[in-house]
């Protein structure tokens, strides 16, 4: 199985691949790593391959165009981007036990399954419990500590780890043909995320981030632009999450710089006006690390991003 497309990842792909080979496929994956890696990518690259006329996902036959168009009759995908309630899945559980309508089988693919509601997962597990032929379900997590430990043990797990910075910089140079100044930088910014990469690309993303750094740093002391850009970030949540995680390499660099002195480590390499040529005050760099990783971890409970995210620009801002 080639995985057209697919960056990275061989130890996924190659399992994937045996498991293939054998003709012992599961029925339940779950796709486990961390977001914009390219979890959801292969596994609809998996679908392709079980559905192709040639079983080799040829992406041109009639089958693989329409899962390619999300439009096969025996793929259904059930995603949210707040949850994934239980209406979804009482009308998945009537279909598993019909026959497919042309492939060999039937797969249901669940992205976000972390997103899944109580009443979800325990309608999911029923059906896991006792699986009926002809179904591969499909799991794709970011948080897959937030998955019952009943479902993720009826699941055969494939991990997905971070690209490395060579393979996002291939990725930026060879795919999105941009010249190597661009790929030096979104390569260290994007954290092994291939969609991170691709938001670093907008202009006015790198923008904000300078804006966000020139605040936090008191390069521009202003209560009124950081409540501003605490607005402005929280309106996006996927932005959001990125922007913090900015955060965290902008403070890490503030720590190399401060006790390695090498600015060729620096994540932030554009910035090295903001960071260099300032004593950072260490338990304000841990302090302010600490803050960011709460309000991470806080967006999983559906919080009012606005006061969170302004709470936290003025209490890590200089």
């Amino acid at each position: 199985m080639e995985f057209k497309g697919i960056v990275g990842h061989q130890k996924a792909k190659d399992l994937i691949s045996k498991v293939l080979a054998r003709d012992r496929l599961p029925h339940a994956l779950l796709f486990s790593g961390p977001p914009g890696v390219g979890k959801y990518t292969v596994a609809l690259e998996l679908v392709g391959r079980l559905f192709c006329e040639t079983r080799s996902g040829c992406g041109t036959c009639r089958p693989c165009q329409n899962v390619g168009r999300r439009t096969h009759p025996d793929l259904t995908i059930l995603a949210s981007d707040t949850s994934i309630g239980i209406d979804l899945l009482r009308g998945v559980r009537k279909e598993v036990y019909e026959p497919p309508f042309e492939a060999p089988l039937r797969v249901i693919i669940i992205d976000g399954a972390e997103r899944m509601t109580n009443e979800a997962a325990n309608a999911l597990l029923k059906t896991l419990e006792e699986p009926p032929p002809l179904n591969l379900f499909l799991l794709v997590t970011s948080a897959e500590k937030d998955l019952p430990l009943t479902i993720r043990s009826r699941c055969m797990r494939i991990g997905f780890g971070p690209l490395s910075r060579a393979e996002i910089s291939s990725f930026v140079l060879e795919r999105l043909g941009l010249p190597k100044k661009k790929a030096d930088l979104l390569a260290p910014l994007s954290f092994g995320s291939i969609s991170s990469a691709l938001f670093w690309m907008e202009e006015q993303n790198l923008a904000m981030r300078r804006r966000i750094a020139e605040v936090v740093l008191g390069k521009r002391k202003s209560f009124l632009a950081a409540c501003a850009l605490a607005e402005k970030l929280a309106g996006d949540e996927r932005a959001l999450r990125i922007h913090l995680h900015f955060l965290l390499s902008l403070f890490t660099d503030l720590w190399l710089v401060q006790e390695i002195g090498d600015p060729g480590l620096l994540a932030n390499s554009d910035m090295k006006d903001l960071i260099e040529g300032a004593a950072w005050d260490r338990p304000w760099i841990l302090r302010s690390q600490e803050k960011v990783q709460e309000t991470l971890g806080s967006l999983r409970y559906n919080i009012n991003r606005w006061p969170a995210v302004e709470q936290l620009m003025l209490s890590i801002m200089r």
